[in-house]
């Protein structure tokens, strides 16, 4: 993280899709710049299992506060579900507002993801929204 954050947490996704799948997940606080998992290429998660951990840098406090952002993208490359299913927002620019808060620094938050939709658990409360499938 290039941003100075005074807090973090480890943000996995599990992967409820019903097949193997390429999970892509980001998040932005605020205007700073987006982190990005995986950061090196795809990785294919089981079903049932998590794609992570993404480091996701976030400021709390009367001073440093903020908002943050997530997007999820999946391609299910097998099973009754294969195609490949998105967030609104893009990786670089993630749009659903879900903001953590000191209840989430130092946690690991399982998410969830599935063709129809991507929740957000974090120790602060919950957020969810909707998946697209994407015509390719």
């Amino acid at each position: 993280m290039s941003d100075s954050y005074n807090n973090s947490a480890n943000i996995y996704v599990i992967n409820n899709t019903g097949g193997n799948a390429i999970i892509s997940f980001s998040h932005e606080y605020s205007d700073d710049g987006v982190q990005v998992w995986p950061a090196g290429g795809p990785v294919i998660t089981a079903p049932g299992a998590s794609a992570g951990p993404l480091v996701a840098g976030h400021n709390t406090g009367v001073f440093r506060s903020g908002n943050d952002y997530w997007y999820c993208r999946v391609q299910v490359l097998d099973g009754p579900n294969a195609g490949t299913y998105q967030t609104e927002g893009t990786l670089q620019q993630p749009s659903k507002q879900c903001t953590m808060d000191s209840d989430d620094s130092g946690a690991s938050l399982y998410f969830t993801v599935s063709t129809s939709s991507f929740y957000m658990f974090e120790q602060s409360g919950a957020c969810s929204t909707g998946m697209s499938t994407v015509n390719s």
